[in-house]
């Protein structure tokens, strides 16, 4: 009798606790919800404000975050007002319409439906520019061909046509009932499609979580594993041209080539860091739904203990969507520098990451900058500077070679070495050898 009276009230003590703990991690959901969509809404807007300016170059990357720009603000715009707007109203008794979502048939269809169909797109444009990347890493000569604009528009709109005819089960079985615990209309699925909405929705969640994490997993991998190659094989490459000597055309050329690189380098490296964020973020909501999952299908009902794990990883899941925004500015100069450029207001700290930017731009210029050749001439070790790069010889310079070759026969007869600048009192060398 005494064992019997223990059991049961430390099963009374543990389901308080977890009541306790489910009421807690509904108050942090709500409140991180808020700041998450709020941030995030600010953040996706104005990456599209930034990825369509002119100033930045367009390229496939670019079409595909513009894209996902769009959905995330829609998707989590819709999160706002289906699950933030209710839970202001059931949960905290607040008596004002304020869930229209919960109120009205066709706004709750569209709801669902837009629900399933902005998760789906956001989801498989990241596997998209995953692919892209291994792509541009693995067949560098093919992506002039297979990673342009207008290849990854089609393949956007191609994601966004069949997220919105994948889902469209949703949209006839949802509907508004009345919800029996708190006597409060709610939007949900019909319970003549519970089962049956039950199945598509395993199938659903496997498309939208369990195959794009492992399809984004699986590509980083051996994207990062190219690109740490490609690094060690660009350190000995710089070191053997350290050691050599080549012409000053031939390394410019070479460091042209180098700068695309390095340039198509840190695209792939934003990317892989957006994707495997992506993977960390959703991968507790997709364990902790597919343990809802299982226990579904065995009958039991979900613990106080599984709701509250299922809520927290809700926030991680919102998370992910409001991250992107920070993502692109701490990874991309060129999206700070067109951000910076886009924002109207001025303050101290936003001068002072302007004057910043402007410093690493003199510093890189100069370090692009042609350097000078010194040739050296005659008794007294006279030097003569000129610019060997094909792109600083004048109009004349077919003349200026002839010349210049018989003003060293000249030189070499003549007892004293006569030595003539590019430009001497605003003349040219070309004038110059005339009058000699």
């Amino acid at each position: 009798m005494d064992t019997t009276t223990v059991s049961t009230s430390s099963r009374m003590n543990t389901d308080q606790f977890g009541l306790q703990l489910k009421h807690a991690c509904l108050l942090f959901r709500f409140y991180s919800s808020i700041i998450l969509v709020i941030v995030g809404m600010i953040g996706s807007l104005l990456s599209i404000k930034v990825f369509s300016s002119t100033k930045i170059r367009r390229n496939s990357s670019n079409e595909y975050l513009i894209t996902m720009s769009f959905i995330v603000a829609l998707l989590l715009f819709n999160f706002f007002c289906d699950e933030v707007l209710r839970s202001i109203v059931h949960d905290f008794k607040v008596d004002l319409p304020l869930n229209l979502v919960d109120l009205s048939g066709p706004l709750c269809k569209c709801s669902t439906y837009f629900r399933h169909t902005l998760r789906f797109a956001a989801h498989w444009i990241v596997v998209a520019f995953t692919l892209e990347r291994l792509i541009v890493v693995y067949f560098p000569l093919q992506t002039s061909v297979l990673c342009n604009p207008r290849c990854a528009r089609r393949i956007c709109l191609f994601i966004l046509i069949i997220s919105f005819l994948l889902p469209i089960y949703s949209f006839f079985m949802s509907d508004v009932h009345m919800n029996e615990d708190q006597q409060l209309p709610e939007c949900d699925i019909m319970e003549k499609f519970n089962r049956i909405y039950f199945y598509l929705t395993i199938i659903y969640g496997n498309l939208t979580l369990t195959f794009p994490i492992f399809i984004v997993c699986i590509v980083n991998i051996l994207t990062v594993r190219q690109l740490l190659r490609a690094g060690r094989l660009r350190k000995k490459q710089q070191q053997l041209r350290q050691t050599k000597r080549f012409e000053s055309s031939s390394k410019e050329y070479v460091n042209m080539i180098v700068k695309n690189q390095l340039e198509n380098d840190k695209v792939t490296w934003m990317l892989v860091v957006i994707s495997i964020t992506f993977g960390i973020l959703n991968f507790p909501y997709f364990i902790l739904w597919l343990i809802s999952c299982l226990r579904s299908v065995r009958g039991k009902p979900p613990s106080a203990y599984l709701d509250s794990a299922k809520m927290v990883a809700e926030v991680f899941y919102l998370l992910n969507y409001s991250l992107y925004f920070f993502l692109y500015v701490i990874s991309r100069r060129s999206f700070r520098k067109v951000l910076i450029e886009k924002m109207r207001w001025r303050c101290d700290c936003f001068d002072q990451w302007r004057l910043n930017e402007m410093r690493i731009d003199a510093t890189l210029r100069s370090q692009q900058s042609p350097k000078q050749t010194t040739i050296r001439n005659g008794p007294h070790n006279t030097s003569i500077t000129s610019r060997t790069s094909i792109t600083h010889l004048r109009t004349s310079s077919t003349r200026c070679i002839k010349l210049n070759h018989s003003r060293k026969i000249f030189n070499n007869d003549s007892p004293n070495s006569v030595i003539i600048n590019d430009q001497t009192n605003g003349r040219d060398s070309c004038d110059l050898a005339n009058i000699v």
